[in-house]
């Protein structure tokens, strides 16, 4: 690091900071007009955790929205969340910058890279997810004839410098300049190694090439992403969000996707990342939650407990494609129906409307229905005109065939909506007079969809799935039915698989979503998360079963997992509370407290001990974790949860309750055990009974 360079730097980092400071004092004035009382009361609910940022309807969001209603023109919004974005770049503007000479017009053009853009006249800060800033995340040192995609095609120049920050609060602590001699897996390394874990963090500043092919595919093809444990999956889908948001402002909006998960649990997770990318209006839900939105908003008269019947497992590829078999010949069936409606000799001559296979049967004779309604009132109107006319006759006889047409067609709209569906429900074993349980609801959905069509549920632009491999493909056929021409990004790993309804292989998912039949394939294999040590000791769970997708380490070195086996479950459970109790004393960190529940070992006994233990000088001072509930993750705290419910997350330390790792005798056994270890960031401690 050169001092003068530094110093250069320094200055520079002044003024952008300056007209940073300046551009949130101008902000705050244009919202001076919504009265001290509403700004104070909108940083209260957002300091406290009120912002939902699309999880649930929120007290912030109600506040925000209303502001925003009564003072349409200030677009209140908008101002909102670039205020957010300036207080942000305050702290830390930008992280790196690269210098591109263009060899036509010998000029070098220097880029400032950071988490959002700011501009004035001219880009003071270029957003990490424009085009130009590939280039950064693309190539490891200098080198010539570096490219980067533009809307002109595609943009020639020669990296000169590439060059990467530190900047903690708005002060530049050092800088280095990225070549040959320096190894960035150090740098990531590092980086990693301070995370502690409990929320997620972006990774703006160490995207790698692997991650950002993900990042940057297109939207409107179906992708899939096959990544090893701890190798940003969840991390990378949020990004790939901002940056879709960013590069396709028109073709998909923030209050149109969908991330949908498999628990509460981790739809409140990922909703600690949203913001940090300036992420406010998207949707994350569990299916359920979409699946009780569709029936409310089809005004679908049903009685249903969305918590039995949770297993789809017996709904296999053979009973699906039964399924899809029989909706078709439904379609076939119903085509028939309202073609023969023209072909009595007197009615033929109106035989011009053409059956389409891309809408339902009921849509298909809404729009005949449609039509002819106005082809009456078109006849009529020139009857109107001239009733005397020499074509009068002719408008009355048209008129009166129309009719006859209309009235065929409605017969097969009503029974369409009144005897098909109930009829089909049946067939599948659904008495909709009865009270569903979730997977009836999903047949019942798909019935519906692919009969009557989605009326007044909106359909979601595009569609994040997080834990993809944990969805059945029964849920995936449903979920197809509410987003946009199958736009999918499926995130998961197929050795991390908890759920014994989810799926099995990746290539069966263009069975159930038409469009994944193109889908565009990933493969991430590295784990950043956990360390070395601990990687070893996970793989090591899962190599009796399988070689496939096991993680690689990025060489992250750490202490080396502890492994104790008690001959009784007393002993097993005074020892870990002796090792908590010494870690609990002054909480600095994320900590994971994983239960293995068994006959003789229930999660409520390990959750009273740890109510008794001062965690942080108190009592019950611990967030317990309830798949049907959503949490407020926080980055220094203790999580108590069962095995089950622990996928997706990261701690800085985990202990391990009730896990002997020689009584694994089959792959799921296998699969739980190896979620659960490689929760830890940094630490592991597993503790078994003989």
């Amino acid at each position: 690091m050169n001092d003068d360079e530094l110093k250069l730097e320094r200055e520079h980092l002044k003024l952008v900071l300056g007209k940073l400071s300046s551009a949130k004092e101008f902000l705050n004035k244009s919202l001076e007009m919504l009265g001290e009382e509403n700004l104070t009361r909108l940083r209260e609910l957002r300091e406290d955790g009120s912002s939902s940022y699309g999880f649930a309807v929120s007290d912030f969001d109600i506040l925000l929205d209303q502001l925003h209603q009564r003072n349409a023109s200030l677009n209140i919004k908008e101002k909102y969340q670039k205020l957010s974005e300036l207080e942000f770049l305050l702290s830390e503007p930008y992280f790196s910058r690269i210098d591109l000479f263009n060899p036509t017009t010998e000029e070098t053009e220097k880029y400032y890279i950071g988490k959002f853009s700011y501009t004035e006249d001219r880009p003071i800060i270029t957003d990490w997810r424009s085009k130009v800033a590939s280039v950064y995340y693309r190539y490891r040192y200098p080198q010539k004839n570096v490219s980067y995609d533009t809307p002109a095609g595609k943009e020639i120049r020669d990296l000169k410098l590439k060059r990467t920050f530190e900047i903690l609060n708005g002060v530049l602590l050092k800088y280095y300049n990225n070549d040959l001699q320096l190894d960035e897996s150090t740098i990531i390394s590092e980086k990693i190694g301070r995370r502690t874990g409990g929320v997620l963090e972006d990774i703006v500043q160490t995207i790698q090439e692997s991650q950002l092919d993900i990042i940057e595919s297109d939207p409107r093809q179906v992708c899939i992403v096959q990544g090893c444990v701890g190798s940003g999956k969840s991390t990378v889908a949020i990004h790939k969000l901002a940056h879709i948001f960013f590069n396709y402002p028109k073709v998909i909006h923030p209050e149109r996707c969908l991330m949908v998960t498999k628990s509460q649990i981790l739809c409140g997770y990922l909703s600690t990342l949203f913001p940090k990318l300036g992420i406010f209006d998207v949707v994350y839900k569990t299916e359920r939650d979409v699946l009780y939105n569709f029936i409310l908003r089809e005004k679908l008269n049903l009685k249903f407990d969305l918590d039995r019947g949770v297993d789809t497992g017996k709904y296999t590829i053979e009973k699906i494609k039964k399924l899809q078999k029989r909706m078709l010949s439904i379609q076939k069936d119903f085509e028939k129906k309202i073609l023969q409606i023209f072909k009595s000799p007197d009615l033929e001559s109106f035989a011009s409307f053409k059956y389409s296979y891309e809408q339902t049967p009921y849509e298909n004779v809404v729009e005949l229905i449609q039509d002819l309604t106005e082809e009456i009132l078109s006849q009529k109107e020139h009857l109107k005109l001239n009733p005397d006319g020499a074509k009068s006759w002719l408008n009355k006889e048209n008129i009166s065939k129309l009719r006859k047409i209309l009235k065929q067609a409605s017969g097969i709209k009503n029974e369409i909506v009144n005897k098909e569906l109930k009829k089909t429900a049946k067939e599948f074993g659904i008495n909709i007079s009865a009270e569903l349980d979730y997977s009836q609801v999903l047949i019942f959905t798909y019935i519906y969809a692919e009969l009557i069509g989605v009326r007044n549920f909106k359909k979601f632009e595009y569609c994040v799935v997080d834990e993809a491999q944990d969805f059945s493909l029964l849920e995936y056929l449903v979920l197809d039915k509410v987003v946009l021409r199958g736009r999918f990004a499926l995130f998961g790993d197929l050795n991390q698989s908890l759920e014994e309804d989810g799926i099995k292989k990746w290539e069966d998912i263009p069975k159930v979503i038409e469009d994944a039949k193109s889908a565009v394939k990933f493969k991430l294999d590295k784990n950043y998360r956990s360390t070395k040590q601990i990687i070893k000791f996970a793989n090591k769970i899962l190599k009796p079963f399988t070689q496939k997708y096991l993680p690689k380490s990025i060489n992250r070195v750490g202490l080396e997992p502890t492994e104790e086996i008690f001959y009784k479950t007393d002993d097993m459970v005074d020892k870990f509370i002796t090792d908590f109790s010494n870690e609990a004393v002054k909480v600095e960190k994320s900590i994971g407290i994983i239960v293995f529940e068994s006959t003789d070992f229930k999660f409520n006994d390990v959750k009273n001990c740890v109510s008794e233990i001062e965690i942080g000088g108190k009592k019950n001072n611990f967030i317990e974790l309830d798949p049907k509930q959503k949490t407020a993750y926080i980055p220094n705290g203790v999580y108590l949860m069962r095995a089950e419910d622990c996928k997706g997350l990261e701690f800085s330390k985990v202990y391990v309750l009730n896990l002997n790792l020689k009584k694994i005798k089959s792959f799921p056994q296998a699969r739980k055990a190896f979620v659960a270890v490689t929760r830890a960031m940094n630490e592991l401690s597993v503790y078994g009974v003989k």
